[in-house]
């Protein structure tokens, strides 16, 4: 039976709970009270279901990307991001502490550059945030060469971004490639002369690796 919950987040996971079961432990033994024992019950529900890591299935095909990451899409702007050099297309999402917080490349692709940027831990909806928080930024070169970039930005709460990969890394179409904990925003960037329609809208919910977020032109 396959493990439902992310390998990103085992370590952490398994010293909650054991810290929670701990507790309730203490409580049982101190007040005899089953109902008081199951008082951190809540939290460990909470911490199962914040590293939980359903499997996805996208539609579609390579020139279509599939989301990033679970949530609410807020913003799609065009921007003139350094990670590309270019003009682009930048799709944001926002993940509140309850959406499944492990993080999808959007197509086949392998990784030519690992950016990781020092900055702050403003709320992830706040405006500035995409420009000033901390974040880690993947570009990926797609089979028919051309480049795309997704990116992890922390929040106010979630100040940890797990982002082990490397460059020559490869993966295929919606792998998992890290998370972040625990709310935070997920950027995809493409190169605006090359997307041919964006298949969201801002304030729509999306899932990582299954949900289209946008169709590339066919390369040249």
């Amino acid at each position: 039976m396959r493990w439902p919950f992310t390998p990103f987040g085992t370590s952490t996971l398994l010293a909650c709970v054991a810290g929670l079961a701990g507790i309730s432990a203490v409580l049982w033994w101190a007040t005899g009270s089953p109902a008081v024992a199951a008082a951190p019950a809540p939290l460990l529900l909470f911490v199962l279901n914040f590293f939980r890591d359903p499997e996805r299935h996208a539609e579609g095909g390579e020139l279509d990307l599939v989301s990033p990451a679970d949530g609410l899409v807020s913003d799609i702007v065009q921007v003139d991001d350094p990670a590309l050099g270019a003009p682009c297309t930048r799709i944001g999402v926002f993940l509140n502490v309850f959406d499944v917080h492990v993080n999808r490349v959007p197509c086949s692709a392998e990784v030519v550059r690992v950016e990781h940027r020092a900055g702050l831990c403003l709320d992830a909806r706040h405006p500035r945030a995409s420009e000033q928080n901390r974040a880690a930024t993947l570009v990926l070169a797609r089979p028919d060469g051309r480049l795309v970039a997704v990116r992890q930005i922390t929040g106010l709460i979630a100040r940890r971004i797990i982002c082990p990969s490397r460059v020559g890394q490869r993966y295929g179409r919606g792998e998992r490639y890290g998370m972040i904990r625990f709310g935070s925003r997920t950027e995809l960037v493409l190169p605006r002369a090359e997307v041919a329609e964006v298949h969201v809208a801002v304030g729509q919910r999306v899932r990582g690796g299954e949900t289209l977020l946008a169709r590339l032109r066919p390369a040249p």
